[in-house]
C-alpha cells in the first residue's frame, strides 16, 4: 500500500528553512517511527538533507528522489517520473508499505497514488515557509480515525475516490 505521512500546524504549515518549524516532539517522532519501521520511506532531496533527520532512517528502506548522488550510498537514489519510480519500488517490495514522507512537491505529485494518509496536526501555528493546502490534498479521502496526543492530534485518512 502507498501511504503518505506528514505533520502540519493548524494552517497547513509543514516546513521552515528545510526543517520542521516546531520544537522537537518526542511523541510525534515515536509515532512516525512506529508507523514506518520495517517499511519503505520515500522522500525528496531537501527532506533527506534536513540536518535534523538521521541518515539513513534505521530499519527502513530509504529512497530519495535526487539528481545528485546520495552520500555514502545510505539510500537508494531515485530520479525521473515519481509515479514510475514508486510503482517500481512497489513491484520490487510487494510485502512492504511505501511511505511518502516529504516534501511538499513529492506529496502533491504523488497524491493520486496514495491510499492512506497519516496526518499529525500540531497544536498551534508556526512560522512556515512551506504550506500544503490540506483541503485540496485530502479532498479524495475520508477520515478513518483521530487520536489525541499531548501536543498534537493523530489522524488517519483513507482514499474514497480514485
Amino acid at each position: 500500500m502507498i501511504k503518505a505521512i506528514f505533520a502540519t500546524d493548524l494552517q497547513g504549515g509543514m516546513g521552515n528553512k528545510g526543517s520542521l518549524p516546531w520544537p522537537h516532539d518526542k511523541e510525534d517522532l515515536l509515532n512516525f517511527k512506529q508507523i514506518t519501521t520495517g517499511h519503505i520511506v520515500v522522500m525528496g532531496s531537501n527532506t533527506w538533507l534536513d540536518p535534523m533527520m538521521p541518515k539513513p532512517l534505521p530499519n527502513r528502506v530509504n529512497c530519495v528522489f535526487s539528481n545528485k548522488p546520495i552520500e555514502q550510498n545510505l539510500a537508494r537514489r531515485l530520479s525521473g517520473d515519481y509515479e514510475v519510480q514508486i510503482k517500481q519500488i512497489q513491484t520490487r517490495f510487494p510485502r512492504n508499505d511505501i511511505f511518502i514522507m516529504g516534501g511538499k512537491e513529492l506529496y502533491e505529485a504523488t497524491n493520486d497514488l496514495v491510499e492512506r494518509v497519516y496526518l499529525t496536526r500540531m497544536k498551534g501555528n508556526y512560522w512556515c515557509d512551506t504550506r500544503i493546502n490540506l483541503e485540496r490534498y485530502l479532498s479524495c479521502f475520508r477520515i478513518k480515525s483521530v487520536k489525541p496526543g499531548e501536543n498534537c492530534t493523530y489522524e488517519v485518512w483513507d482514499r474514497v475516490l480514485f
